[in-house]
C-alpha cells in the first residue's frame, strides 16, 4: 500500500482486530484447539458456515443492468473446497471439459444455432471463487440478441452436456472418462510449467506467499508447482462423480443474466435506493447527466426489434434492487418448476440427442513432443563466454596494461576456437582461445561460468578475466572491471559504458523479396526454448480511405477469428497461439508457441484468410464462414463500437495515437 508502515500497521489492526488470531476448531471437550488436519484438509473455524449461497437464493434468476452493452450468461455452482484435491485438480479437469471450444463442445453448439460468441468454465483463482470453505464454479457465455431470448435453452445445453459427463460414470460403464484426456492434461501443464515465461518479481512472491497458507494444503516441496501440475497418473474419478451428480445440479445452481436490454445503468442516473432519492435530486448533478446523456448518443443503434419488450418488461418489474457496496441494479425472480424440471430430465445420465451434436473433446493435435533447438550457425555458434564482459591484459612496449572488452562472436575453425573481442576503442580482433575442454562444463546447468574467472588467449600471450557475466535472455554486456568506474556508474555519477551493436549476423536476414513478398529470419539466441513466433503483415490499398473501409476490415479479422475458434482453441491450450487483428494500413497475422506445430497452425490460418481472396463481386461469403456467423460477429462488432469509449483512460489515448496518425479521409 502506499503507506508508510506504520499506517499501514494501524489501518490491518484497525479492520482485523476482531479476527481471532488463528483458525480455531472446537476440540469436541468444549475448548478451542489450533489448526488440525483431517484426510488431508485443514479445518478452520470458518468451515461451519459450509457453503455461501443460501437455499433461498439458488434456482433463483438475477436480472442485471451491466454499464456496457453486453448480454452475459452466468451459471455458478456452489461445491466444496478444492484444496485438498491439489494432486489432481478435478474442479479443472471438469473446467476443461465444459469450456472446451473444438467440435461437439458446448460453445460450438450454441455458436451453430446463433446463440452465444464465447464461452468460459471453471472455478475462479481469488478467495470469493476458490476458498477454504468453499468453491465457486462458472460457466460464462457470452450470448447473442438471439442468445438471449432463448437462455433457458442454452443452459438446457449446458446440462445435457453434464448429463453426458454422468453417463459415463454410470455402472455398467468404464468407469470415467478416456484416459488420454487426461494424460493431455497433464501434458499440457508440464509443458507450460517449464517453459513459462519469466513473471513479474512481485506477482511471484505473491502467490508462493499464498501457496504457504496452510488451507491449501501444499506440501512445502510443492510450494512452487503445487497449484499448476498435476501428480497422478489418473484423474481422481471418485472426486469428478461426486462433482457431476450431487452438486452440477439445478436446484444448486445460480443463475445470472446481465444484458444491456434490462436497461443501462445510466438510464436509471445514480440513484441506490428509493430513501436517498430525494437527497440525490438536491445535489448539483448536472455535469453528471450530460456526460451520460453523451455516452448514449454514442451508442450504435442495434435493432433489437421487440425482443427487449417481450423479454422483460421493465415496468411491470418495478424498481430495482439496488447493491450497497457497488450500486449494481439487479432484480430477483424464481426460475419456474417446469424449466427445473426440464434442466432435470437432460442432465440425467444419458447420452445427448442427435440434434444437440455434442460429443466428448477430440484428440489434441497440436501438443508438442519435439523440443531440439535448431543448430546455430557454425561461424557464430553458442559458447559460454559469449556476450561476457572481459578485462584483457595487453602488452603495450615494456608494459602490460588492463583493457576491457566485450565477447561478440564464437566459431571454430580448423580446430581452432576462435572468440571476436569488441574493444571499447578498437574495434574488433580475433583470438584463439587457450584450453577450451575447460569450458565444457559450463555448457549444461550443472555449472555456470562467474565473474573473476580468468583464462588465456594466443598461447598464453594475453590473459583475461571475466568481468561481467550477461542474465538469461541477456544480450552483449560491457563492464569496465574497475571498482572505480563501476561505483561511479552506479552511483549516476558517470555513464554507463555502450555495449557493441549485435553483429548483422544476429540481425533479422532478409530471406526472400519478389512480387511485393518479403519474407525476414531471426534466429533466437538468448532464450534457447523451442518456441517460435511467426508474424505476417499484410498491406491493403485504401485502408485510410474511409471509416467504412476500416471498419469492414476490422469485421472480416473477426469473421476469420471466429472461423477458426474450433481450431485455435485446440491450438492454444497446448500453448500455441495465434492473433488475426486490423491495423492501419492493413492486417496482421501472429502464430507463437512451441514450434514443432506452429506452422501447421499457421497453414490453418491462412487457409481460412485467403478464401477471402479473389472474390470481387461475389455476393456469398467462403465456405469457411458457417451460415448465421456473419450477422453474430457484425453484432459483436457493433457492440464494441458502442462501447466505446467508456474508459476515458483508453478513450483519451486513443485520441491523443489518431492525432498523430494520418487522419481518415
Amino acid at each position: 500500500a502506499g503507506y508508510e508502515l506504520d499506517e499501514i500497521q494501524r489501518r490491518v489492526v484497525e479492520h482485523f482486530k476482531d479476527v481471532p488470531a488463528g483458525p480455531r476448531v472446537n476440540n469436541g471437550s468444549g475448548g478451542a484447539s489450533s489448526n488440525v488436519e483431517t484426510s488431508g484438509t485443514t479445518i478452520t473455524n470458518l468451515h461451519p458456515y459450509k457453503l455461501p449461497f443460501h437455499p433461498s437464493s439458488l434456482a433463483k434468476l438475477y436480472r442485471i443492468v451491466p454499464v456496457r452493452n453486453h448480454h452475459t450468461l452466468k451459471l455458478t455452482w456452489q461445491i466444496p473446497p478444492m484444496t485438498s484435491h491439489w494432486r489432481t485438480k478435478p474442479d479443472d479437469y471438469l473446467a476443461h471439459l465444459l469450456g472446451h471450444e473444438a467440435s461437439g463442445s458446448i460453445l460450438s453448439v450454441l455458436k451453430q444455432r446463433g446463440w452465444a460468441t464465447s464461452l468460459s468454465a471453471g472455478t475462479g483463482e481469488d478467495g470469493e471463487g476458490d476458498a477454504s470453505t468453499h468453491a465457486l464454479f462458472g460457466v460464462g457465455i457470452s450470448l447473442s440478441r438471439k442468445g438471449m431470448g432463448c437462455w433457458e435453452e442454452v443452459v438446457r445445453v449446458v446440462f445435457a452436456y453434464l448429463g453426458m459427463l454422468k453417463y459415463h460414470f454410470m455402472e455398467g460403464q468404464e468407469e470415467g472418462l478416456a484416459p488420454w484426456i487426461h494424460d493431455e492434461l497433464k501434458s499440457i501443464a508440464e509443458l507450460s510449467y517449464r517453459y513459462a515465461d519469466e513473471g513479474d518479481v512481485t506477482e511471484i512472491v505473491e502467490e508462493v506467499a499464498e501457496n504457504m497458507a496452510p488451507w491449501f494444503n501444499l506440501p512445502q516441496e510443492r510450494i512452487l508447482d503445487g497449484d499448476a501440475l498435476l501428480f497422478d497418473d489418473a484423474v481422481d474419478n471418485t472426486a469428478v462423480k461426486n462433482l457431476l451428480f450431487d452438486y452440477f445440479t439445478p436446484e444448486n445452481l445460480r443463475v445470472d443474466l446481465m444484458s444491456s436490454l434490462f436497461g443501462r445503468d445510466a438510464d436509471f442516473g445514480d440513484s441506490k435506493a428509493e430513501d436517498e432519492e430525494e437527497e440525490k435530486k438536491e445535489e448539483p448533478e448536472d455535469d453528471d447527466e450530460e456526460d451520460e446523456g453523451s455516452v448514449e448518443q454514442m451508442d450504435v443503434d442495434v435493432d433489437d426489434g421487440d425482443l427487449n419488450e417481450a423479454f422483460f418488461d421493465r415496468e411491470k418489474a418495478g424498481q430495482p434492487t439496488v447493491e450497497p457496496r457497488f450500486g449494481t441494479k439487479f432484480w430477483v425472480e424464481d426460475i419456474s418448476e417446469d424449466t427445473i424440471q426440464t434442466w432435470t430430465n437432460v442432465a440425467k445420465p444419458q447420452l445427448p440427442s442427435k440434434e444437440l451434436a455434442l460429443d466428448l473433446p477430440p484428440k489434441n493435435p497440436y501438443i508438442p513432443s519435439k523440443f531440439d533447438l535448431k543448430p546455430l550457425p557454425a561461424d557464430d555458434a553458442a559458447h559460454p563466454l559469449l556476450n561476457c564482459s572481459v578485462k584483457v591484459c595487453v602488452a603495450v612496449g615494456k608494459k602490460k596494461s588492463w583493457f576491457p572488452a566485450a565477447v561478440t562472436k564464437y566459431q571454430m575453425e580448423k580446430n581452432k576456437h576462435r572468440l571476436s573481442l569488441s574493444y571499447e576503442d578498437e574495434g574488433e580482433k580475433w583470438h584463439v582461445l587457450d584450453s577450451p575442454n575447460d569450458y565444457t562444463k559450463f555448457e549444461g546447468e550443472e555449472e555456470m561460468l562467474e565473474s573473476g574467472h580468468e583464462g588465456s588467449f594466443d598461447g598464453g600471450k594475453i590473459k583475461f578475466k571475466v568481468t561481467a557475466v550477461p542474465r538469461e535472455g541477456e544480450g552483449i554486456v560491457f563492464s569496465y572491471g574497475d571498482a572505480g568506474h563501476d561505483d561511479d556508474v552506479e552511483d549516476g555519477i558517470a555513464f554507463p559504458p555502450l555495449p557493441p551493436p549485435s553483429p548483422a549476423s544476429r540481425l533479422p536476414q532478409l530471406i526472400h523479396d519478389k512480387n511485393s513478398f518479403k519474407l525476414w529470419h531471426l534466429q533466437d539466441r538468448k532464450f534457447k526454448r523451442p518456441l517460435g513466433d511467426l508474424r505476417v503483415k499484410v498491406e491493403c490499398e485504401g485502408m485510410n480511405d474511409s471509416a467504412l473501409n476500416q471498419a469492414c476490415m476490422a469485421l472480416f479479422c473477426r469473421l476469420c477469428s471466429d472461423a477458426l475458434t474450433e481450431t485455435c482453441y485446440l491450438a492454444s491450450i497446448s500453448e500455441l497461439g495465434s492473433s488475426l487483428y486490423p491495423t492501419d494500413t492493413g492486417f496482421s497475422i501472429r502464430v507463437q508457441g512451441f514450434d514443432h506445430n506452429l506452422l501447421a497452425l499457421a497453414k490453418e490460418v491462412l487457409n481460412v484468410v485467403m478464401q477471402f481472396r479473389g472474390r470481387e463481386g461475389e455476393n456469398d461469403l467462403p465456405s469457411t464462414i458457417k451460415d448465421g456467423r456473419f450477422d453474430a460477429c457484425l453484432e459483436v462488432q457493433l457492440r464494441k463500437y458502442s462501447n466505446a469509449g467508456m474508459n476515458a483512460s483508453s478513450f483519451s489515448t486513443s485520441l491523443r495515437l489518431l492525432c498523430l496518425r494520418p487522419a481518415v479521409k
